[in-house]
């Protein structure tokens, strides 16, 4: 989807690291390692019965994990895409917090793949997601990169000009100069924007 020459989906070592949320037995996972791509597959319970010790038995990073309250143990900008494949996250809860989240741990440039029945489908319930959905990622400066099928693909922004750009008082508001991105454990997570380091440009 995101075209890149020759099929090569590590866009020449580009895209490293994913993190795959709600990952069942890491299959995604399993499918990138062979084209050097590392993904930390999380489950938020294991419904399948040992599907995270079967994952790592198969050589699979994995673990199991929550987008709740507190921040995942990442530092910011930790990973190039991060992926959800019918993974039943409500990421319009609480203000947007659990998407705030991915936003904290994805490099400038980086990636949130997202397939979801209210990415495709037509009856209200699915529209109304799909268009609460599309008006958060805009305020969060998020722009579409690839829209197929059952599919979306957005793209954090590389620089803080856009967020510097939204109009006074838009929701969610940029974190405070003491907010430290990198704080990850044991942190509560907070519904705001990290802004992105200043004069410098990651390469996509």
């Amino acid at each position: 989807m995101l075209k890149y020459p020759n099929e090569d989906l590590s866009n020449h070592g580009r895209i490293r690291t994913v993190l795959d949320v709600g990952c069942g037995v890491a299959s995604f996972g399993a499918y990138l390692l062979p084209l050097d791509i590392l993904a930390m597959s999380v489950a938020p319970n294991d419904v399948h019965e040992n599907q995270i010790q079967f994952a790592l038995e198969r050589g699979i990073p994995s673990t199991l994990g929550v987008l709740g309250t507190q921040r995942l143990p990442f530092p910011s900008k930790s990973f190039d895409l991060a992926h959800c494949s019918r993974c039943r996250i409500d990421w319009l809860q609480r203000d947007g917090i659990l998407l705030l989240e991915v936003d904290r741990i994805l490099r400038p440039g980086g990636f949130f793949a997202w397939s979801s029945p209210p990415a495709y489908r037509d009856d209200p319930e699915d529209v109304k997601i799909w268009n609460d959905m599309s008006d958060l990622v805009k305020r969060m400066c998020w722009s579409v990169a690839a829209k197929e099928g059952q599919t979306v693909i957005w793209m954090k922004p590389f620089t803080n000009a856009c967020y510097n750009g939204r109009a006074e008082g838009t929701d969610p508001p940029l974190c405070d100069k003491s907010d430290d991105p990198d704080a990850a454990w044991n942190v509560p997570m907070r519904a705001c924007i990290s802004p992105l380091p200043e004069g410098k440009k990651a390469v996509i």
